[in-house]
């Protein structure tokens, strides 16, 4: 049975395995334990401490299988999972290189079409303008007057298109990122008296007050793109013309001072402020972020009463952009408006062509002239109907009567019209419809002392002719200008790269075509020339004078 009584003898043993415990065994009895069992039971425990050890390794071994054996199988599926991951990143990989490869493909025949079709636009209003600037200057006084302002109407409403036509391809070459600016030393007063100059007859005519005013510290000097700060102050001042009826437009030019101001706070650099004011319309403060995109005006009915397609601003605010500059609008409803070119007297990549300017004296505002200005840098500019007889009068007088040139273009009406405005001046014209004709008719005429190239003829184009001519050691010196209707990106530094002497994009703008002409036969007089208009901040126009009879073109 069961009972109960006091033990006479207790033993009490760990059971250790590598000096570690794994748990302790009691033992007792009535009787003492003999040394035979006390050394029975240090084996025993030794035993069981391995048994133990055994079970406990086994069971984390089992334990690590199974942990090993999940992780197995998170592991593929993550395996999986990143295969699928792959091959869905190679798909869209694969339809991103596609679509990458369609935008490229779908980008050059954009370029390509805009190319052609700035070509197909610009050949006809070439000899559209050139030929109605010849009527408006009437020489031999054979036109009413009412027939001279039908002729200076379509020379207008040419110009009109052709400025339309330019904003589009700077449109395009701003969105394709191919619009370039060259910096260079450009003195401040050459600047403001290309606007005094060209837009206080529109401000006279229109009756409105015109003014331009410079702040007591701005520097003489800027480094920045003569040509596009032309641009932008022809938009904003166009604008503020075009939207004002009554008042004054004004341009004010100060050095931004303000420490506190945004624009100065992003730059290091000094800054110059071209305020364009007017006392016009005005605009809503909510239309004046849409004024800036493209194709977008404050309102659709000024759309129908003063017309445009809303380029100029937005074509002016990436050009800021382009310059380090900015743009801001401010306005108010029949309060008119302030429209601020804010752009740095050094602007970005200036040291590609010269280094800082060192004069930063105050620039007088009494040195701007009412004279007329001649842009020399006119690939965007408006044509200014200059007359004939003025520049056969002046330096074009002494230049180039008697030389003989050699048009090679495959439109007769550009031939037409370009040989009628040579002929006027004084120069035999030949001419050719194509690169191969061309050079037969320099072999067959030593005497050619200038060619007008053409780019896109049949057969023969203007670039292969170009690079003909020069292979050959007799006519490495002729100086050849390429006429191209194209007028995009690269097209300038091809045809110089090819061979040509100079560039004037169609439709071709007569006295830039004269300045460069007269530029390339009297290289000495043309130096001389630059060295007065780099002392000099006003190029005069040319005096007036009586009008030759156009000599006709001829073919050899």
């Amino acid at each position: 049975g069961l009972g109960e009584a006091a033990p006479a003898s207790v033993v009490i043993i760990p059971i250790l395995f590598e000096d570690k415990l794994l748990g302790v065994i009691e033992l007792a009895s009535f009787s003492r334990f003999s040394d035979v069992h006390l050394a029975f039971f240090d084996q025993f425990v030794n035993t069981i401490g391995v048994a133990i050890n055994t079970i406990i390794a086994n069971s984390r071994t089992e334990s690590l299988l199974g942990e090993s054996q999940r992780l197995a199988i998170q592991l593929q599926d993550r395996s999986d999972e990143l295969q699928s991951q792959q091959a869905e990143l190679q798909r869209s990989n694969a339809e991103l290189e596609e679509k990458a490869a369609l935008l490229a493909t779908s980008s050059q025949y954009k370029s390509e079409f805009l190319a052609n079709m700035s070509h197909e636009l610009r050949t006809p209003l070439n000899s559209l303008l050139i030929l109605a600037r010849l009527l408006s200057d009437n020489p031999d006084g054979h036109l009413s007057d009412q027939e001279v302002q039908f002729a200076t109407t379509i020379h207008r409403s040419g110009s009109d298109l052709l400025q339309l036509i330019n904003d589009i391809l700077d449109l395009s070459k701003i969105e394709a990122g191919r619009m370039d600016v060259r910096p260079k030393k450009l003195p401040l007063i050459k600047l403001l008296d290309y606007v005094h100059a060209t837009f206080r007859p529109l401000t006279l005519d229109r009756g409105l007050a015109f003014e331009v005013t410079v702040g007591e510290d701005v520097p003489r000097e800027m480094y920045s793109d003569e040509q596009r700060l032309q641009q932008i102050l022809r938009n904003l001042l166009s604008n503020a013309i075009k939207f004002t009826a009554t008042g004054r437009v004004e341009l004010r030019v100060n050095r931004l001072k303000d420490p506190d101001h945004a624009f100065t706070r992003e730059n290091s650099d000094d800054v110059i402020a071209f305020a364009v004011s007017d006392t016009g319309i005005g605009i809503a403060a909510e239309k004046l972020p849409v004024i800036f995109e493209a194709f977008q005006q404050a309102d659709g009915t000024t759309n129908r009463k003063y017309g445009g397609t809303g380029l100029g601003l937005s074509i002016s605010r990436e050009i800021a952009g382009l310059l380090g500059g900015r743009i801001i609008a401010e306005s108010a409803p029949g309060k008119g408006s302030t429209f601020t070119l804010y752009v740095p007297v050094i602007s970005p990549g200036h040291t590609a062509t010269g280094a800082a300017p060192e004069d930063l004296r105050p620039l007088v505002p009494e040195q701007l002239s009412t004279e007329p200005y001649t842009s020399h840098d006119t690939d965007d500019s408006w044509p200014t109907p200059t007359k004939l007889e003025a520049w056969k009068a002046g330096r074009a007088g002494q230049v180039l009567p008697g030389r003989r040139v050699l048009i090679v273009d495959d439109d007769i009406r550009n031939v037409f019209a370009l040989t009628h405005v040579l002929g006027r001046v004084g120069m035999p014209v030949l001419y050719a419809e194509n690169g191969r004709e061309g050079i037969e008719t320099l072999e067959r005429n030593p005497d050619v002392e200038l060619v007008l190239m053409d780019i896109m003829m049949p057969e023969m184009d203007g670039y292969e002719t170009i690079s003909a001519i020069r292979r050959t050691p007799r006519w490495t010196g002729l100086p050849i200008v390429a006429l191209t209707a194209k007028a995009m990106p690269g097209d300038r530094e091809k045809s110089i790269a090819r061979g040509a002497n100079d560039y004037v994009p169609k439709p071709v703008d007569v006295d830039q075509l004269l300045t460069v002409v007269c530029a390339l036969l009297d290289p000495e007089s043309a130096h001389d020339a630059e060295q007065d208009d780099s002392e000099e901040s006003v190029v005069p126009g040319p005096s007036t004078s009586s009008e030759e009879a156009a000599a006709p073109p001829t073919t050899e």
